[in-house]
């Protein structure tokens, strides 16, 4: 049953607006998800703009199959570049530059100048060297060195993509922290915590990781006595870890004032059951079955959508778009994951509401085929060299299948589970909504022989207008609430005459 939008929006600031915990929990989302987003975009604007520089001067004269590998420790690194993944044979790497051995002393004094300057004009000349020139001076690269920005390039375009990844994650967690105040939802609230967990993990993760590829690009591409022997980006390193920093401190304060909130409004969703039709315990318990899907699946929505968007701009942009031999297979299966996705959360989330076994099957049969497929996925080279390399990817991709296993495993409990009453419940509680009957009103006690009102009004309760027939709205109720025979029925009484 669908209400009109006036009385969706009323029903919705209602629940925001239940008590202090709930309005805070919603204005500090709301706080948090803007603050992030706009930390992350600025960010974003950072390595476009780097990223902006190095691209033209790699992609100058360095083959579009061309990748480079560095391993080693510090004060030994080895750079090679390859034209395959390096576990193919015959080995497709040669070095580039190795920091314990190799020493070349072609320092440019102005390269530092030039390469600061504006309007960078990029040409490509003899012997594989790239001119770079601004206004009246230019200066001329080596091919080891571009060879070796090259590596660079690589992890600035990744950085790029997991910054603008964070700043629509924020906003797909306030809409599932919004859906976790309007349901009183345990899983969703659970849901939101962990992932603010994580979240926070990584931003401590970022900061340790600028200052260690900052020192390993010093040694490999700063120093005197590299290929390159000059700084290209002085200021990079240094503006990207002053908002790293911050951001590390806001995420580790928002994940205390959320476990705060979190924690508050779990003791209330514990102690109190506020369903309008008192539901017994075993419908409470499906209920929160059903509500730890619809948590899975929303999740899901933006973990695999990312890391398919992620694995897709891979396949499309970098050096593996030329050296895959089965993109084709691996686009089929992006489109077809592009396709399947939004229906098959419509689908858990409808079938299991209306309890409806063939839709369920269906739902059960995709997430079985997304579960599979994906996971098929690390049979290949290519994947597996990406996951491996990327830990940004690597982190959605499991991620999204631990999901999807969490939401088939939950669905074969909900479909178990079905025929016992919750669709019944459901639409019982769909259908006193519409009579503008608040879910939140009623506090009920099953361990109690009598029902136990403790009536809280909420901000939208009006008088009623003249002509509102009490009986009728009672007896809409009741004829709705009598349709719920699996469920325990407490029928209302009109506490005025006609």
């Amino acid at each position: 049953m669908r209400l009109p939008f006036s009385k969706l929006f009323h029903s919705s600031y209602s629940r925001i607006t239940l008590n202090r915990t709930t309005t805070l929990f919603f204005v500090f989302s709301f706080i948090h998800c803007f603050t992030q987003g706009i930390i992350q975009s600025f960010l974003f604007s950072i390595d476009t703009e780097y990223n902006s520089i190095l691209s033209p001067i790699t992609t100058a004269n360095i083959p579009s199959i061309n990748m480079t590998v560095c391993d080693g420790s510090p004060g030994n690194w080895r750079l090679r570049i390859c034209n395959d993944v390096p576990s193919h044979r015959p080995y497709p790497c040669s070095d580039i530059f190795r920091s314990a051995v190799d020493t070349h002393n072609n320092l440019v004094a102005d390269r530092q100048m030039v390469l600061d300057g504006d309007n960078l004009v990029i040409t490509p000349s003899s012997n594989f060297t790239v001119v770079v020139s601004s206004g009246s001076k230019s200066v001329s690269l080596s091919l080891q060195c571009t060879q070796t920005l090259l590596y660079s390039e690589q992890f600035m375009h990744n950085w790029q993509r997991e910054d603008l990844t964070f700043v629509f994650l924020q906003f797909w967690l306030f809409g599932i922290s919004v859906f976790a105040i309007m349901t009183d939802s345990v899983p969703h609230t659970l849901t939101v915590l962990i992932t603010r967990v994580i979240i926070t993990a990584w931003a401590a993760y970022a900061v340790w990781r600028t200052n260690y590829y900052k020192s390993q690009f010093t040694e490999i591409i700063f120093n005197p006595g590299t290929p390159c022997s000059f700084n290209i980006y002085p200021t990079y390193f240094q503006l990207r870890v002053s908002y790293e920093i911050p951001d590390l401190i806001l995420n580790v304060t928002a994940l205390l004032i959320a476990c705060r909130l979190s924690i508050k409004l779990l003791r209330d969703y514990s102690a109190q059951s506020l369903k309008c039709v008192g539901a017994p315990t075993h419908i409470n318990r499906i209920h929160k079955f059903f509500m730890a899907v619809l948590a899975c699946l929303q999740l899901e929505g933006f973990a695999l959508a990312a890391a398919t968007a992620l694995w897709l701009d891979v396949i499309v942009n970098t050096a593996l778009a030329k050296i895959s031999a089965h993109n084709l297979i691996y686009k089929g299966l992006i489109v077809l994951t592009i396709i399947l996705l939004l229906p098959w959360i419509a689908m858990g989330w409808y079938a299991i509401k209306n309890e409806m076994k063939r839709l369920m099957i269906v739902y059960l049969g995709i997430a079985f085929f997304l579960l599979t497929s994906w996971s098929l996925m690390f049979y290949s080279i290519v994947y597996r060299w990406e996951f491996l390399n990327w830990p940004y990817l690597g982190c959605f991709t499991v991620a999204s299948l631990i999901l999807i296993v969490a939401s088939l495993v939950l669905g074969v409990i909900c479909r178990l589970n079905f025929g016992k009453g919750l669709a019944q419940y459901l639409r019982a509680e769909a259908a006193l909504a519409s009579v503008d009957f608040a879910p939140e009103v009623f506090k009920h006690d099953e361990e109690k022989a009598s029902l136990d009102l403790d009536i809280k009004v909420p901000a939208t309760f009006r008088e009623p207008d003249e002509g509102f027939n009490s009986a009728s709205t009672v007896s809409k109720w009741n004829d709705t609430l009598q349709k719920l025979r699996p469920v325990e029925t407490i029928y209302v009484t009109s506490a005025r005459s006609a």
